[in-house]
């Protein structure tokens, strides 16, 4: 395995609406050289899906009993964080944004970090990227516009100035910006737009999900 290459998985909000797409992209990313992190917000969580890959076999009652463990461990050792976080009373973004920035500033400016990320985690890690070394970031589904809002231009303004390589893979149908984000917002030549027939959730029929792990390979095994 090589150490200085790290995938860093940074994930939407609401990270239980996905996980049969982390499942799969997780099969596949072991695939490769790679060390794996998992940003802090959503370390717990995903800890509680390799457990439950790993033993399949368990009763209900033990992976229920797993994931309160994990979790109860995560606040506790995050509690400074999230009391700084209530304590200032800051947005949800750059309090994630500002957890990332402290992450990846540990990491040595060394390492080939690559970060995939899914909705809301395209955002952040956007937005923080060119302060650091990071490789490329690729986005399963970028929140450009919520459904139920207003257009909130912090979600997208920066894009127009990015330098850090980006790929955004988006379904055609996504709610938060289909096929028509193409041409309604300034993107910079760093970017590349990837659509596939899905929506903002990206359940994709087998051939469509190859396309989107074959357009990923690209990028995570760049020499």
């Amino acid at each position: 395995m090589n150490s200085n290459k790290i995938i860093l998985i940074v994930g939407r909000e609401n990270l239980r609406k996905d996980g049969s797409l982390n499942n799969s992209l997780f099969a596949y990313l072991e695939q490769h050289q790679f060390t794996i992190l998992y940003e802090p917000i959503g370390s717990a969580y995903y800890h509680i899906l390799n457990f439950e890959k790993k033993y399949i076999w368990l009763p209900n009652i033990f992976k229920k009993i797993n994931r309160k463990i994990c979790l109860f461990k995560y606040a506790a050792l995050n509690f400074k964080n999230y009391y700084n976080y209530y304590k200032a009373n800051i947005n949800y973004v750059e309090f994630r944004s500002r957890i990332l920035k402290q992450l990846i500033s540990k990491m040595g400016t060394e390492k080939e970090i690559i970060i995939i990320s899914r909705s809301a985690g395209g955002l952040i890690a956007s937005l923080i990227a060119d302060e650091f070394n990071i490789k490329h970031i690729i986005c399963l589904g970028y929140p450009f516009k919520h459904p139920e809002k207003e257009t909130e231009p912090h979600r997208f303004i920066h894009l127009k100035k990015l330098q850090t390589p980006f790929l955004i893979i988006q379904g055609k149908k996504d709610e938060y910006g289909g096929i028509e984000t193409i041409g309604n917002y300034a993107l910079s030549p760093s970017i590349e737009l990837f659509f596939v027939d899905t929506d903002h959730d990206f359940k994709t029929s087998d051939d469509d999900w190859k396309n989107v792990l074959a357009k990923i390979n690209t990028i995570i095994n760049l020499p």
